[in-house]
C-alpha cells in the first residue's frame, strides 16, 4: 500500500512539475504578446499623431519667421511670437518630440542636419562646418523626425594672383 501511495505521489509530483513548466511557458508567451501589443499600439498611436506633430513643427517655424521679421519692430510683438513658439515647443515635448539645435562652427552631421545652402570661405579649416542655423531639428527618442536646417561653409580657394 505504501508503495502505491509513493508511486501515486511521484506521479502527481511529475505532473505538477510538467504543469508548472507549461504554466511558465504560457506566462512567457502572454508577456511577449502583451509587449508586442503595446509596441503595435504605440506605433499606431504615433502614426496617427504624425500629421498633427508635423503641423505643430510648421507652426513653430512660422512664428519664428514672424519673430525674425519683427526683429527691429515692436518689442511686445516679438515677445508674443517667442511665447507662441515656446508654447508649441512645450506641446511637442509632451508628445515626446524634442527640439535640438545645431551649433555654428560645428562639423556638419548629415545624420541630424540638412544643408539648405553653402557659403564660400577661403579658410580650408572651415570647409564642411556650419556657417548658419536656419531651423532647429526635432527627434522622437533617437529618431530624427525633422533635420536641423543649416548653411554649410564650402572651401573656395582665393583667386590666383596675376
Amino acid at each position: 500500500m505504501a508503495e502505491n501511495v509513493e508511486a501515486i505521489l511521484a506521479g502527481i509530483n511529475t505532473e505538477l512539475a510538467g504543469l508548472h513548466a507549461q504554466s511558465k511557458f504560457l506566462n512567457e508567451v502572454i508577456d511577449r504578446l502583451h509587449a508586442e501589443n503595446e509596441r503595435l499600439r504605440n506605433a499606431e498611436s504615433q502614426r496617427g499623431l504624425q500629421p498633427a506633430l508635423r503641423e505643430l513643427v510648421k507652426l513653430a517655424d512660422d512664428w519664428r519667421s514672424r519673430r525674425n521679421a519683427l526683429a527691429d519692430g515692436d518689442a511686445e510683438l516679438v515677445r508674443l511670437c517667442d511665447e507662441i513658439v515656446e508654447d508649441v515647443t512645450l506641446v511637442l515635448e509632451r508628445q515626446g518630440v524634442d527640439e535640438f539645435h545645431a551649433e555654428v562652427g560645428a562639423e556638419f552631421d548629415r545624420h541630424e542636419q540638412r544643408s539648405v545652402g553653402t557659403r564660400p570661405v577661403e579658410d580650408a579649416d572651415l570647409d564642411g562646418r556650419i556657417a548658419e542655423v536656419r531651423r532647429p531639428g526635432y527627434r522622437v527618442e533617437t529618431k530624427v523626425v525633422r533635420f536641423a536646417e543649416v548653411v554649410v561653409f564650402k572651401f573656395t580657394p582665393p583667386p590666383a594672383a596675376p
